[in-house]
């Protein structure tokens, strides 16, 4: 056996299913992954790459594997930043120098090694085909278990290897650490039933779902336990397929990007369940979201996470789905019905108070109509992927989803939509998979529409296109024309670019369309980009909250 067939056979052994890359990188060993039905996706910029392994490893909560040559490897390296806040499982593979050149001006050879180091849970080098083996099944071990993150193996030589060489070391994988949580560690029996006694005493307790719960596959679990004690849950952007929008203890997202009638249900709290969310600034509108004399109950498979940002009553370490499963065993007291009451009536006002602009016919389009109409139109089972900036508040306050829907977003990396979409539709090849980005997101990795035309990953792209970064205009003068390039651009036709790289293209200018459009892209067997092009005057407001 070669070295790069016994790498390739530990691979498929994980599970892996698509190999991210910018050639050229370990070129012999993705000859032999191809051969073992390991789908070499070649992107057109490493960042792009590392987007596309965030986005298959998010939604299949499988790892996600990219690499790419030693040139390209601080550009690896960038990409990984969102997968790092997002706890996302990652092996990034990228060559390194190798010590036989290191200090004599090697044609592109800088060691970029520390670049990792901010990025990953774990960064090592790989000094030759003998380490390979067991620095690999580390590597898989470190990104999958405990708090899942990426990991970073440097491979000697630019390309990480020279050619081929027997094996050495020992072939041999360990798939439970292809998925994750690769471990479900129960809370402390205590502890539990510490939360259930504080939980039985409350008169207006609320369930706070985070993005742990998607990592951790509670969503289910979850929503029974909701149900079981009848307690309102509210979530993060990242858990907002949670529970169902027309679920009757449906609460919406909270935080800085976050819907009103959400940060009011989480103000009136005594008593909060956090279940996998490290509760940051923009969870909780910069940490004035949760009242002082409430009690918190927090449940993270990261013990250092719990209490880092508000005093914890009774702290619950352990996988947020196996921790679920122990409360709803002991838990049996039901919430007061008269908070449920209220929590109907808080969901209702809110639900009139934007149905005019939900409902708008302007033109050009709202953009709370548009994102109303992605809610209306998007398949039963569909995946929806956002960027960061107006998209996720957009998404926060007219985003609807069924228990039976799913949603993927950036943490923070504008631009990060559309390559992470192509990894979403690598991990879910029969699932729509759609898209919703701005066009200042959308120019970052245009270039990859080439990709998903060249396999076949028929995404949907909707562009909200308001010609500008419109939620920047009040940092500008908005009368200097000069000013104005600061934050607007040139009126592009996307869907025109779309169709120059193989793609379906269409505009949108008229609510009217946008259904008729989205079944033309569909039915068109192509990646499909819309086009729509929305009122660059109106801007998302700012989340009710405390004056900060």
């Amino acid at each position: 056996m070669q070295a790069s067939e016994q790498i390739a056979e530990m691979l498929s052994a994980y599970g892996v299913s698509h190999f991210f890359f910018v050639p050229v990188i370990v070129p012999e060993t993705v000859k032999r992954m191809s051969e073992r039905g390991i789908l070499p996706v070649m992107t057109h910029g490493e960042k792009a790459a590392a987007y596309m392994a965030d986005g298959y490893a998010r939604i299949s909560r499988r790892v996600g594997v990219c690499g790419a040559q030693a040139i390209g490897s601080t550009n690896l390296a960038a990409g990984l930043r969102d997968a790092y806040m997002a706890r996302a499982p990652i092996v990034a593979l990228s060559g390194e120098p190798d010590a036989r050149t290191s200090y004599r001006n090697l044609y592109q050879d800088v060691d970029d090694h520390g670049a990792f180091e901010a990025v990953t849970k774990w960064n090592a080098h790989v000094p030759g085909p003998s380490r390979f083996p067991d620095l690999l099944r580390q590597a898989f071990r470190s990104a999958s278990s405990g708090v899942p993150r990426p990991v970073h193996l440097g491979l000697a030589g630019r390309t990480g290897n020279a050619g081929d060489s027997p094996a050495e070391g020992v072939t041999r994988a360990e798939p439970r650490y292809g998925m994750s949580p690769s471990d479900r560690p129960l809370a402390a029996r205590s502890s539990v039933a510490a939360a259930v006694e504080l939980l039985a005493g409350a008169r207006r307790p609320v369930i706070l779902a985070g993005n742990g719960v998607a990592r951790s596959g509670a969503a289910r679990e979850l929503a029974a336990l909701a149900e079981q004690l009848r307690i309102p849950v509210v979530m993060t952007l990242n858990g907002l397929a949670t529970i169902g929008f027309d679920h009757p203890l449906y609460g919406g997202v909270v935080g800085e990007y976050g819907a009103d009638f959400a940060n009011a249900i989480l103000l009136r709290a005594d008593v909060v369940l956090v279940a996998g969310s490290s509760l940051g600034s923009m969870t909780t509108r910069n940490w004035s979201l949760i009242p002082a004399d409430a009690q918190i109950i927090q449940v993270d498979i990261d013990g250092a996470e719990i209490g880092r940002n508000f005093e914890c009553a009774v702290p619950l370490a352990g996988d947020v789905r196996a921790v679920i499963a122990q409360l709803t065993a002991a838990a049996s007291r039901q919430a007061p019905a008269e908070w449920a009451a209220e929590i109907a009536d808080i969901r209702a006002g809110w639900r009139a108070a934007i149905r005019d602009s939900e409902t708008s016919d302007a033109v050009p389009i709202r953009p709370e109509r548009l994102f109303s109409m992605v809610s209306d139109e998007m398949a039963a089972d569909a995946v929806m992927v956002g960027d960061t900036g107006h998209v996720a508040a957009w998404t926060a306050r007219h985003i609807r989803l069924s228990d039976r829907q799913a949603i993927v977003r950036a943490a923070g990396s504008l631009g990060w939509g559309l390559p992470a979409s192509l990894g979403v539709k690598c991990a879910c090849p029969d699932r729509e998979v759609i898209c919703v980005t701005g066009d200042a997101g959308f120019f970052y990795h245009i270039s990859e529409l080439e990709t998903a035309r060249r396999y076949g990953l028929r995404v949907i792209v909707v562009v909200n296109n308001n010609t500008s970064m419109n939620q920047e205009a009040s940092l500008w003068d908005a009368g200097s024309a000069d000013q104005r390039k600061n934050w607007q651009f040139h009126d592009t036709d996307l869907a025109e670019i779309a169709r120059g790289f193989g793609c379906h293209g269409a505009r949108v200018d008229d609510p009217a369309g946008f259904a008729a459009a989205l079944d033309k892209a569909r039915a068109s067997g192509l990646p499909a980009v819309l086009d729509v092009r929305t009122d660059i005057a109106v801007a998302a407001p700012k989340s009710l909250g405390p004056a900060l």
